[in-house]
């Protein structure tokens, strides 16, 4: 009798659980409608518009619409394949993305860091405020300061170059001096809103490791180096993968503004070849093909770097 009273108790503990879900959510209802907007983004504009993804296996017409338009196959994909700015945007685009975050990774932890240590709240919030403030910036604005700051003929920097006595450097027309540039461009604009993460794990980290540290005699770079980086060494995985997973990735609007015909062997990317040959060209069919090539390559690296972050022992994302 005693195991049927069991099985009679367990029944109704996950009999009254089921019913706790719908409680827990009437309960928390003012939370979900508020989640809903996001919900709503999420798919009109990302899984309802994976529709036109077909668009990549035909040749599509925009009196025939998608369902009119002829079904061609792969024939699309080996077209592009064959194309050699093609091949050569996916070579800038990994260029671009390896230089940025070789840079700026590295930096935004540091930052973070410097920031963690400042014991002066009004200036620790004055400084977190001037950094924040390039993010919001449009790249536009961004363009437009670089261009102010590195022309080669009346640009500020090359300015002070000649008062130095040398001669003037081609940020902005050279090609290994474009990357240079738009390097320092992404990093000055992104650093600052990067330490967000980083600042909210460093906050969590209790007070009293520090404490006894510090008792024990440890510096404050040795507080950073045993205490916090190690602490906060899952989310610095974290924010790897997810960096590494936007390889094949990248914004249109930077590359298309501090680009020009000079550079185009560096500047020309996948967003600006989708770019020119979608919107200039209108080959639809062939722009949709690179963009789900694209999205492709970006899960495949997603998983990869995933697993061999749980390989090293972390926990991933997946």
């Amino acid at each position: 009798m005693k195991w049927a009273k069991q099985l009679q108790a367990g029944y109704r503990s996950r009999h009254s659980g089921s019913k706790n879900i719908w409680f827990y959510i009437w309960r928390d209802k003012w939370l979900y409608l508020m989640l809903a907007p996001v919900i709503t983004y999420y798919i009109v504009f990302k899984y309802v518009p994976m529709y036109g993804l077909i668009i990549a296996f035909k040749d599509y017409n925009v009196f025939k619409g998608v369902t009119g338009s002829k079904w061609v196959g792969l024939l699309n994909f080996k077209q592009v394949f064959q194309t050699d700015l093609f091949w050569l945007s996916i070579k800038n685009t990994l260029i671009l993305n390896l230089s940025t975050l070789a840079v700026n990774f590295p930096l935004t932890i540091l930052v973070a860091l410097m920031l963690n240590e400042v014991r002066y709240p009004l200036f620790r919030r004055v400084s977190q405020s001037f950094l924040y403030l390039p993010h919001f910036m449009s790249w536009v604005v961004v363009a437009g300061i670089a261009t102010n700051l590195f022309a080669q003929t009346d640009g500020s920097v090359n300015q002070m170059i000649k008062h130095l006595g040398f001669n003037a450097i081609p940020f902005l027309n050279s090609s290994g001096w474009w990357v240079f540039t738009y390097v320092i461009c992404n990093v000055w604009k992104e650093i600052g809103w990067g330490t967000i993460i980083y600042l909210a794990a460093i906050t969590g980290i209790d007070e009293s490791l520090y404490e006894a540290a510090y008792i024990d005699g440890a510096g404050k770079v040795q507080r950073i180096l045993y205490i916090t980086l190690p602490m906060i060494r899952s989310v610095i995985i974290v924010m790897l993968i997810l960096s590494i997973s936007k390889m094949m990735s990248i914004g249109l609007d930077a590359p298309l503004l501090l680009g020009n015909t000079k550079v185009i062997n560096v500047s020309e990317v996948i967003s600006t070849y989708i770019y020119r040959l979608g919107i200039v060209k209108a080959e639809y069919s062939l722009s949709t093909v690179i963009g789900l090539f694209q999205s492709a390559v970006n899960i495949f690296i997603l998983i990869l770097a995933d697993r061999i972050a749980k390989l090293i022992g972390e926990e991933g994302i997946l």
